[in-house]
């Protein structure tokens, strides 16, 4: 026993001092990676890869005989060699599980360059769909494998190692547990994308431009559309007008969406000005291509509904660069402003306004149709409008409608019971000063007692208006026509509509406007959330503040479960806060019967 003990031993040694060399470059491979992803070196990346793989295939090799095996089951001192094995297994793995994306990542690398492409050319590939679908086959493979890599290298502590190794082994426990997330999230985008970009047969597009200055609950008044072909990557631009080019009819069908909503909105939804009142995306994608079904009935059948604002244009002309319109160059830099504010200052007629903005996106767009743009520096850029909701899509494919509703882009609002809060204007005074709202909520989701949760949503309306120096156009109070009023009135102030949304199936226990006592106008249900509808006059530098508690039945809830607290895009981002946790509920005493 004596003699096999030395001998496993020099075993170990021999083929350890191979391994160390070869994880000593998997470190090295592993570290020049992350440089060339985060680069979108992915032709670099590809031959890393590769390399990676060798090492780790070499480095598994060495540590996974049976010697290793049995020595990794030594009390203390097979601490090291279980680590060792664990490890060189976990990255072998996962670099097996990442081959097929060798050969896929040069292609994919290569729509990332910046094209060189002019106006007038013929529609150009902007990504390889092909590669893109290889890239979806594989991710979820590729996260599984990262998971159980994850979960078996959980078991090892790294305080209890020789330190060398002890180093390598906290690095690779922090890389699975940081790719873990991104993996998972990608994969639903991955899988939808080629589709959405025509690789199994065209698709159609609509993409509204949505005007925060004027807020709508996703966002704000369509303000111009564009139409768009996807086909085996390639975007083609078929038109883009003013929204009045919709307005003229015929009205929408809004038996697409459900009856709650339809009772708390009513004839507004059949219109192209109010048909995104409510912040669930998916209701404007339905209710859009139910109005254009209807407004061509034997033409062309929307695919996908997309809505962006202001600063998903700046993003994309990040990646297309300057475009000049009406004699006014819009960057980047320029764009929200230019959208928000100064096409307002600009030009007085609202039609021309309308004509500017569909003339931007026409702009825009055209330039993806001939492949004028950095698609590295768009998905850079796109990162804060994605993350801040401003970038919707909807899709006709219930498939892939159920994917998107998971994701930020998807724009839905979740339906489940917990606690939940948010706060949704729309602008009741039929103009743009909502480009000088600020709107804050904090949410205090409460505790339980006697099977009811008892919280606190209370909403900050700040304008900034100014009370002199803005266009009439801007300061306008159709409202007050409408609703029959007197219409003199203080310039700069507004009509706010605010919608505060609660849990499902929520009560409203006392609503209040600046401390005083105030009915709703309007109570209903969107998403089987409460909904409570107040209408605030706002002057220019006032405050006002609309506080609501909430009382949440046990029943509905999800017992201790994370507060939900969701913002609408608006030209200055809103703001939310939650204060306290969302207690363990428990139901109420049961009273036994007589």
């Amino acid at each position: 026993m004596l003699v096999l003990t030395v001998a496993a031993a020099g075993w170990i040694a021999y083929r350890g001092k191979s391994a160390l060399a070869a994880a000593q470059e998997m470190q090295a491979d592993g570290a020049q990676l992350r440089r060339q992803l985060a680069a979108y070196d992915l032709t670099g990346a590809s031959a890393t890869m590769a390399r990676l793989r060798r090492d780790a295939d070499r480095a598994r090799h060495l540590t996974g005989d049976p010697v290793w095996v049995v020595a990794g089951e030594v009390p203390v001192v097979g601490r090291n060699v279980r680590a060792a094995r664990l490890s060189a297994a976990a990255v072998a793995d996962i670099a097996d599980a990442a081959q097929p994306l060798e050969p896929v990542l040069p292609r994919l690398g290569r729509s990332l360059r910046p094209s060189t492409g002019t106006t007038g050319q013929a529609s150009r590939e902007i990504v390889d769909v092909q590669a893109l679908a290889t890239l979806a086959d594989v991710t979820p493979h590729l996260a599984t494998t990262v998971a159980d890599g994850d979960a078996r290298l959980a078991s090892v502590d790294p305080a209890l190692l020789h330190p060398q190794l002890a180093d390598g082994v906290r690095t690779l426990q922090t890389a699975l547990r940081t790719t873990r997330g991104p993996l998972n999230n990608a994969v639903p985008v991955l899988r939808g994308l080629p589709t959405m970009l025509g690789g199994d047969g065209p698709r159609t597009w609509m993409v509204l431009l949505q005007q925060d200055s004027e807020a709508r609950g996703t966002g704000g008044l369509i303000g111009s559309f564009a139409l768009l072909r996807t086909e085996n990557g390639r975007v083609a631009l078929q038109s883009a007008q003013p929204r009045g080019e919709l307005a003229r009819g015929p009205a929408i069908p809004s038996t697409a969406v459900p009856q709650e909503l339809r009772d708390l909105w009513g004839r507004d939804l059949t219109e192209w000005a109010g048909l995104n009142l409510s912040p669930n995306f998916p209701w404007t994608g339905k209710l859009v291509a139910a109005g254009w079904k209807a407004r061509t009935p034997n033409g062309t059948q929307l695919d996908y509904v997309a809505g962006v604002d202001a600063h998903v244009v700046a993003a994309l002309l990040a990646a297309t660069g300057p475009v000049t319109v009406h004699g006014v160059t819009v960057t980047s830099q320029n764009a929200a402003d230019f959208l928000s504010r100064d096409v307002y200052r600009r030009w007085k007629d609202p039609a021309v306004v309308d004509q500017v903005t569909a003339d931007l996106v026409t702009a825009v767009f055209g330039r993806f149709s001939t492949g004028q743009l950095d698609l590295r520096t768009l998905i850079t850029a796109m990162r804060d409008p994605v993350r801040d909701r401003r970038l919707q899509l909807w899709s006709a494919r219930a498939d892939e409608e159920r994917l998107l509703e998971d994701l930020p882009v998807g724009g839905a609002i979740p339906d489940d019971p917990g606690p939940f809060a948010m706060a949704v204007v729309n602008n009741g005074g039929g103009n743009k000063l909502d480009a000088y709202l600020r709107v804050s909520t904090t949410y205090r989701p409460g505790e339980c007692r006697q099977g009811v949760r008892v919280g606190h949503i209370a909403v900050d309306l700040s304008s900034t208006a100014p009370g002199r120096g803005l266009p009439a156009y801007v300061t306008n109070r159709s409202d007050l026509r409408l609703l029959h009023l007197p219409e003199k009135h203080v310039v700069g102030s507004n009509r706010v509509l605010l919608d505060v949304y609660g849990p499902v199936g929520a009560q409203a226990a006392l609503t209040t406007l600046d401390g005083k006592p105030l009915v709703p106008i309007v109570t209903g249900t969107d998403r089987a959330h409460s909904v409570w509808r107040l209408a605030v006059q706002l002057n220019p530098g006032q405050r006002r503040t609309v506080e609501v508690v909430v009382a949440e039945p046990v029943g509905m809830g999800k017992t201790g479960s994370r507060p939900v607290v969701l913002t609408q895009p608006m030209v200055n981002g809103a703001t939310a806060s939650v204060i306290g946790t969302a207690g363990t509920c428990t139901a109420a005493p049961r009273v036994p019967s007589s």
